[in-house]
C-alpha cells in the first residue's frame, strides 16, 4: 500500500544520509575497484585516484602484486601517504626497480606483462572509451584542457585489462566523447582486436562515486553491475549520458569495511585530497 511504500522510501532516504556520514561516495568506488587486483600480479597505476586500489590491495589480500608507476618505480611500497603522482619519493624509497618511462610502458606494457592498469578519466563513452585531453568540440580552442594522455593510451592498449574510476555525471559517462584519448572497446563487439587490431583485453570495469558498470560479454556495451546502498538505479540512469541496461547478476554493493577505511584514511588518502574524507568527517 502507499504507507508502506511511502515508508520504505523514507528508510531509503535515511539509510542514504546515515551512509554519506560514514563514507564518501569515492570510498566506495576503491573498495570495489581494488578487489579486481590479484595477488602476484604486475599492477599499473595512473595519477589521482587511481592510485588508491592497487595500494589498497597491497596492503590487504594482495601483499605480492608489484605495483608499476609511469615514472619508472616498480614494486614498491608507498611509504607514510599515497604518493602524488607517478614519480613521488615515497614510491622511490623502497622501489624493487627503478627504471624509466620507456621501460615501464614499453617493455612491460606493450609485451602484455601488465596484468591490470588503474586509470582516471574526464569522460567514459558507451563502449569505454576514454577521454583525458578536453571539453569541447574545438580542439584548437576548448571549454577546456584536462590532463592529456600520459600514458593513458599506450596503458588501454597494451594492458591484460584496465579498471577505470571517476565521477558519474551525463557529461562524463557520455554517449559520444568530446575526445577519444585512449581505446576501450572501439566501435563495440570485438571491433577492437578484429577492427583495430588492438592488443591488450580492454576495461574491466568503471567504477563512479554512484555505481559499477561493467561491459556486455558480446555487445562490449557498459552495464549497471551494482549500485552503492546510497544511490538508486534511477538516479544512475538519470545522471548517465545514454540508455543504459542492467547487467545479469546486478547487485547493491556492501559498505567498504572498518579495515578498508582504516588504511584508506590512515595509511593512504591521509590528507583527504582524493576521497574527500577529511573534508567532510575530521
Amino acid at each position: 500500500n502507499q504507507t508502506e511504500s511511502g515508508g520504505r522510501a523514507m528508510d531509503s532516504a535515511t539509510n542514504r544520509k546515515e551512509l554519506l556520514k560514514l563514507y564518501t561516495p569515492m570510498e566506495f568506488a576503491c573498495s570495489v575497484a581494488y578487489k579486481y587486483c590479484k595477488d602476484g600480479a604486475n599492477v599499473f597505476c595512473g595519477v589521482g585516484l587511481s592510485l588508491l586500489p592497487a595500494q589498497l590491495a597491497q596492503k590487504t589480500f594482495a601483499p605480492d602484486v608489484s605495483i608499476i608507476y609511469e615514472g619508472g618505480s616498480i614494486g614498491s611500497v608507498a611509504v607514510g601517504r599515497i604518493p602524488w603522482g607517478i614519480d613521488d619519493t615515497v614510491i622511490q624509497v623502497n622501489a624493487e626497480c627503478q627504471t624509466d618511462v620507456l621501460s615501464t610502458l614499453g617493455w612491460l606494457v606493450q609485451t602484455g606483462r601488465v596484468h591490470l592498469t588503474y586509470l582516471g578519466a574526464a569522460q567514459c563513452d558507451r563502449y569505454g572509451n576514454l577521454n583525458t585531453t578536453l571539453y569541447g568540440d574545438d580542439y584548437t580552442r576548448p571549454a577546456a584542457r584536462v590532463s592529456g594522455s600520459g600514458g593513458g593510451h599506450d596503458l588501454a592498449v597494451g594492458s591484460q585489462n584496465f579498471v577505470v574510476i571517476m565521477n558519474h555525471r551525463e557529461d562524463r559517462i557520455v554517449d559520444k566523447l568530446d575526445y577519444q584519448t585512449s581505446p576501450g572497446f572501439c566501435d563495440g563487439g570485438t571491433s577492437r582486436w578484429d577492427k583495430w587490431g588492438l592488443s591488450g583485453g580492454g576495461p574491466l570495469a568503471i567504477c563512479t562515486d554512484l555505481a559499477v558498470l561493467t561491459p556486455n560479454p558480446v555487445s562490449r556495451e557498459l552495464e549497471i553491475a551494482a549500485i552503492y546502498p546510497f544511490t538508486t538505479l534511477e538516479e544512475v540512469k538519470e545522471r548517465t549520458g545514454f540508455p543504459i541496461r542492467i547487467a545479469a547478476g546486478f547487485k547493491v554493493v556492501e559498505p567498504p569495511t572498518a579495515e578498508e577505511i582504516k588504511i584508506l584514511r590512515e595509511q593512504l588518502d591521509v590528507t583527504g585530497d582524493f576521497t574527500g574524507w577529511k573534508k567532510l568527517f575530521a
